[in-house]
């Protein structure tokens, strides 16, 4: 409970809104190009500053973080994910069909934040462990690196 009271508001206002952002990929929809890449660009971002504000600009797990990524797009690639979307060339919009998929990105994006956050705020010892820095460093990559797969497939769709 002591976690959660020393909590700032502004972490439960990101938290109501990237449920809301989730959500809203729970229904059907039609997307630009322009659209379509917000999400994927700002998880990549939320990722990468959680990786940057918890260890500094350690190359280690910046390069941990960008192998966790390419295996998470190469992989959204071989599953072709998001399956059953479509792009409609005359009107250059997406049809994207929804899923909880992204849902569980956002929030196991936000959750490793927040761990990490408490880990870092209690001063626990596996901060310096190698084992969770490049732990940590990897989850993030491949959270990150699944969002942007998804953009690859509907610019793939596009051609």
């Amino acid at each position: 409970m002591e976690i959660i009271s020393k909590t700032p508001i502004w972490v439960f206002i990101l938290f109501i809104v990237l449920v809301i952002v989730g959500l809203l990929q729970l229904r059907d929809r039609n997307v630009s190009l322009e659209k379509a890449i917000i999400l994927p660009i700002s998880m990549i971002c939320l990722s990468f500053y959680g990786l940057i504000s918890a260890f500094g600009l350690e190359i280690k797990s910046i390069f941990c973080w960008l192998i966790g990524l390419i295996i998470a797009v190469l992989l959204n690639l071989l599953l072709k994910l998001p399956k059953n979307s479509t792009y409609d060339t005359k009107l250059k919009i997406f049809f994207i069909k929804g899923s909880i998929i992204p849902f569980i990105l956002i929030m196991s994006i936000f959750f490793t934040k927040y761990f990490v956050a408490v880990v870092i705020a209690k001063h626990l010892a596996i901060l310096n462990e190698l084992s969770f820095i490049y732990g940590i460093s990897f989850i993030y990559g491949v959270l990150s690196g699944l969002f942007f797969g998804r953009f690859f497939i509907l610019l793939k769709l596009r051609k």
